[in-house]
């Protein structure tokens, strides 16, 4: 298995990972050793959950179910995400409106005063 990832010009590091007890040799970009391990970790954590919730299911569906599961969760982070980056934008747009009001208003008194 190997990390898809577009790193040019990166060195691979072998990383040596475990799923569902089977061991695996996984390359991945230097550096993004403690990612790839944090991943397998949450996996592993999500595949212990379906198992104690589904134990009719065999490991190819429970880790079919972690994995739809996980996809979810990224899913739902993305979308929280956007919605806070729109009333982020929302707000700033907001702030820069009364600036520019404010500042408007002190040009037209100023321009009255020369008058």
């Amino acid at each position: 298995m190997e990390l898809q990832r577009s790193y040019i010009m990166t060195q691979m590091k072998s990383c040596t990972v475990k799923l569902l007890n089977k061991t695996y040799e996984i390359k991945c970009p230097e550096g993004e050793e403690p990612n790839l391990l944090l991943a397998v970790q949450k996996l592993n954590n999500q595949i212990g959950i379906n198992k104690k919730k589904a134990k009719q299911l065999d490991e190819f569906q429970i880790l079919l179910l972690a994995a739809l599961d996980i996809s979810h969760e990224l899913i739902l982070c993305k979308n929280k995400q956007a919605h806070q980056q729109h009333q982020v934008t929302q707000f700033i747009n907001s702030l820069e409106n009364k600036i520019n009001k404010m500042v408007g208003g002190e040009m037209v008194e100023r321009l009255s005063e020369l008058d």
